[in-house]
Parts: C-alpha cells; sequence; structure tokens
C-alpha cells in the first residue's frame, strides 16, 4: 500500500508540474503574440466585469483605421486627378489669351465717342471692348482708341477695311495692338506740291483729288480739320509726281470755282527738297 501512495504522490507531482509548465507556456505564447499584435496595431484596454484587461485587441479602432486610410489614399489620387485637369484648362486659357485680338485705332477724329467708333466697325465684325482714350484734364478725346474683337479673322477685316479710311477728315490708322506700324505720313507728298486755300467746308480729300487729277498724276491729297471740332479748316495741299504737272494746275484752277467757292492755288511754302 505504502508503495501504491508513493507512486501515486509521484505521478501527481508529475501530472502538476506538466500542467503548471503548459500553461507556463501558453501564457509565454499569448504573451508574445500580443506583443506582437501590440506592436503592429492600435490596442486598446477593454473593460469586463469592472476590471480592465490590457491584453485584448479593440478590432473596429483597427477597421475604422485602416478605412480612414484607405479613403485619404483614393482622395489623394483624386486630387492629382484635379490637379491635372485644372493645370489642361489654365494651359488651354494662357494659349488663347496668347493671341492678340486688340486693335489700334491712331488719327481719331476727336469728336469721335466709343458709340460713334462702333457703329463704323459693326460692318466689318463683332467688337467685344471699345475704348476711345481721353485727356484727364480737360476731358477730351486724345485722337485714339483701343477695340477688343472677337476674334482674328474680324481684326483682319477691319485692318483691311479701315485703314487708312477717311473718316470725318482724318485718315484713320488701324493695326493690331501688339503690332505697331512704322510712323508714315498722313498723306504720300513728293516736293512738287501746291497749297489750296478758301475751300467750301464740304470739300474733302477725295474731292481734291478728282479736280487736281485731271492736270497730272495726283501723289497725294488731304484736306486740313480742326482737331477739337473736326471741322474742315478751308484749306488742304495736293502733291503731284512732276513739276510740268504742278504748273499747269496751278495756271488752270486757280481761282477756279469748287463747290461754292474760287479757291487760291499756290506753290506750298516749306515744300520739301
Amino acid at each position: 500500500m505504502a508503495a501504491t501512495a508513493a507512486a501515486a504522490g509521484i505521478a501527481s507531482s508529475l501530472f502538476s508540474s506538466s500542467i503548471n509548465t503548459n500553461v507556463k507556456c501558453l501564457r509565454s505564447k499569448n504573451c508574445s503574440v500580443l506583443a506582437s499584435v501590440s506592436q503592429s496595431y492600435l490596442v486598446e484596454p477593454l473593460s469586463i466585469g469592472g476590471t480592465i484587461s490590457h491584453n485584448k485587441l479593440w478590432v473596429p479602432r483597427i477597421s475604422a483605421a485602416v478605412a480612414q486610410e484607405e479613403v485619404a489614399l483614393a482622395a489623394e489620387a483624386d486630387d492629382g486627378l484635379v490637379e491635372e485637369k485644372v493645370e489642361e484648362v489654365v494651359a488651354e486659357e494662357e494659349a488663347n489669351s496668347s493671341v492678340n485680338t486688340k486693335l489700334y485705332f491712331g488719327n481719331l477724329p476727336y469728336s469721335v465717342d466709343s458709340a460713334q467708333l462702333a457703329g463704323l466697325i459693326e460692318e466689318y465684325g463683332s467688337a467685344e471692348l471699345i475704348e476711345v482714350l481721353y485727356d484727364r484734364d480737360s476731358g477730351k478725346s486724345r485722337g485714339f482708341a483701343f477695340v477688343t474683337m472677337s476674334c482674328v479673322e474680324d481684326c483682319n477685316t477691319v485692318i483691311e477695311n479701315l485703314d487708312g479710311k477717311e473718316f470725318l477728315g482724318r485718315t484713320l490708322r488701324v493695326n493690331l495692338s501688339d503690332k505697331p506700324k512704322p510712323k508714315e505720313p498722313l498723306y504720300p507728298e513728293t516736293e512738287h506740291k501746291l497749297f489750296v486755300g478758301n475751300l467750301s467746308w464740304t470739300v474733302t480729300s477725295e474731292s481734291l483729288i478728282q479736280v487736281f487729277q485731271e492736270y497730272g498724276t495726283v501723289v497725294g491729297a488731304r484736306v486740313l480739320y480742326d482737331g477739337e471740332t473736326g471741322r474742315s479748316r478751308g484749306y488742304g495741299f495736293v502733291c503731284y509726281s512732276k513739276r510740268s504737272e504742278l504748273e499747269t494746275a496751278l495756271i488752270s484752277l486757280n481761282n477756279v470755282e469748287l463747290e461754292g467757292r474760287a479757291i487760291r492755288v499756290s506753290l506750298a511754302e516749306g515744300k520739301r527738297s
């Protein structure tokens, strides 16, 4: 019996030792697993039965964090696409803005305002903006304007039809605002130049050309106008290509009536050498 009791005691001791060892191993494994998990994910204590276990994973918080990160990545991708679209639009706008559709109108009659200029232009194209410039102190026109057309084609049409055209007694200069033309005489001049005075207020440059071209080749003719009122000053100039033509016109047209008044024709003073 004593031997049997001793054997049972030994077996019990071995069994207890084995259980303790396994429990320790399990605890050790759980601790290592928890330690590994806690290093990779957010861990939050969970209260169970009034006590707090620091070894419990809070799974919903982990899922929420992952989902939030995915949303952030998706938003960054969307932002990248939006930025690309914005860059494309900006590049397109810059390309469009590089096309100049602004015209310069020079030698404009001082009496002409934006409405009158619009009426002159509308036959040749669509104007988006018309700016006649005025003197700040006097409030009077400075004799030039800027006109923004709707397209390049309209710009070209306006230039072709209005540049060099006489309007209310003045010869217009029209060109693209970023391509100024070299300054030229308002009308072609030669050394064979006549002064024509006592002109009727209705006589224009075209009228002078029609009358004087009967005696030779008229290179240029111009009636001068008052810059303030836009009215004729009552005199002008005519240029011929040859001296003989000038002399013939001088003899033939001096004191001849033109549109109700006898014109005075003489050699122009200060003629070109």
